[in-house]
């Protein structure tokens, strides 16, 4: 008779392979694509073994597992560690449970449940959990059941109200607890040239993730690519993808006309689900700019301080990272749509197509009052609800080329 522990481990090893099968599928389409060029296989290379261990080999520092980038990035590369953004875009992951979850949980949540149980090494080791949506905020608990003890966790309060009197405050203190709970970790001090020097290192970054935006722009590179670079953003030594990036736009070509143009806004998408870029694509449609956290919000850019002292440095930091930050989550938060307006004026594009991921309440709830603004602005809009698995492709690609005929009034 067959113990219910191998049964568990024989449906942890299907789910492996399953993920793997996708993981294998989407590199293979990237690299069958007339628009490949062997420049972009180090940031394919990074995507396809996305294991800490292997990431910690990589960098040659240990491992900080975030769950949202809202934690100031340059305070973890100062205090000696490599920042992983831990997300799941595997439908199997997602699908998989033998647990008691919600039906509509968001699904990235459940997919990271799951990676627990696949990848044992992803448990043990310290963990920085800002307050951002309610899934994230009970993900801590739902993580015992999976995997429970081991890791050190720190948690970022996040106020979410940024206009509130405060606020801003009330984040400073967190940004100073966790740089205390780093300097307990790594058993040293963050030095203000630490510190300085890891701000210079992003603001490198975000020079050159600016040029990728305005080669997306130009239509010299599709959006998928655009994904695909951003996705390994936190596989590698910053100064190694930085200068990676920068070799990749010197051998774009020139940009070419692919339809009408459109933003792409919403719940966040993560390698290995390129459904909606995918079939955006395929639907005649170019994106020229998103504001997702995934892409071109994994960072909220470079910084420029007056103020170089360690003080100056922590309070410019948590006030960028707190009021620039577009997270739905937050309760006063015009500059989402206004971002996207400031961006129509840059990027020049005709609509607004929002995803949402089935269980991303926020975004879910947020998408008809931010569609009521932008028809009144005269943007067109289009509203995608969907989840990881592919069933719903055809249904999703016959609507968007409808929006499509709409942009182009057809």
């Amino acid at each position: 008779m067959t113990s219910p522990g191998n049964r568990h481990e024989r449906l942890l090893g299907k789910v492996r392979d399953k993920v793997a099968g996708e993981e294998r599928a989407l590199l293979d389409w990237l690299r069958s694509r007339p628009d490949y060029r062997p420049r972009f296989q180090y940031f394919l290379g990074l995507l396809s073994d996305r294991r800490l261990s292997t990431i910690e080999s990589r960098c040659e520092r240990p491992v900080i597992r975030l769950l949202c980038v809202q934690a100031p990035l340059e305070l973890i590369w100062a205090a000696g560690f490599q920042p992983v953004k831990i997300a799941s875009g595997s439908s199997a992951e997602a699908q998989f449970s033998t647990l008691n979850w919600p039906a509509l949980m968001c699904p990235l949540i459940k997919g990271i449940l799951t990676n627990l149980e696949t990848e044992a090494e992803l448990a043990p080791g310290p963990w920085v959990i800002p307050t951002s949506c309610d899934w994230v905020v009970k993900f801590w608990e739902a993580r015992q059941k999976v995997a429970p003890g081991g890791g050190e966790v720190q948690w970022l309060e996040l106020p979410h109200l940024k206009n509130q009197p405060g606020s801003q405050a009330r984040w400073l203190e967190e940004i100073r607890r966790l740089k205390k709970f780093l300097e307990k970790l790594r058993g040293r001090k963050i030095g203000r040239e630490d510190l300085l020097q890891a701000v210079m290192a992003l603001n490198r970054a975000w020079a050159a993730v600016i040029e990728l935006k305005k080669a997306r722009r130009d239509g010299r590179l599709a959006s998928v690519w655009f994904l695909t670079i951003l996705g390994a953003f936190f596989l590698d030594r910053l100064d190694r993808w930085t200068a990676e990036v920068e070799a990749a736009l010197a051998e774009l070509g020139a940009g070419q006309s692919a339809g009408p143009r459109i933003f792409l806004a919403g719940s966040p998408i993560f390698f290995p689900n390129f459904k909606l870029p995918a079939l955006l694509e395929e639907a005649g449609l170019l994106t020229v700019a998103d504001d997702l956290c995934s892409s071109e919000r994994t960072t909220p850019g470079g910084q420029v301080f007056e103020d170089v002292s360690e003080s100056g440095l922590l309070a410019s930091l948590a006030g960028r990272y707190h009021q620039g930050c577009l997270c739905p989550t937050f309760g006063d938060n015009e500059r989402r749509v206004n971002n996207i307006l400031s961006q129509r004026r840059e990027s020049d594009f005709q609509g607004v197509v929002f995803g949402v991921l089935k269980g991303c309440h926020p975004y879910d709830l947020e998408s008809s009052t931010i569609e009521d603004t932008l028809k009144c602005q005269g943007l067109k809009f289009l509203r995608l609800e969907t989840d990881y698995a592919t069933e719903d492709r055809q249904n999703l690609l016959t609507r968007l080329e409808a929006f499509r005929h709409n942009l182009a009034g057809e």
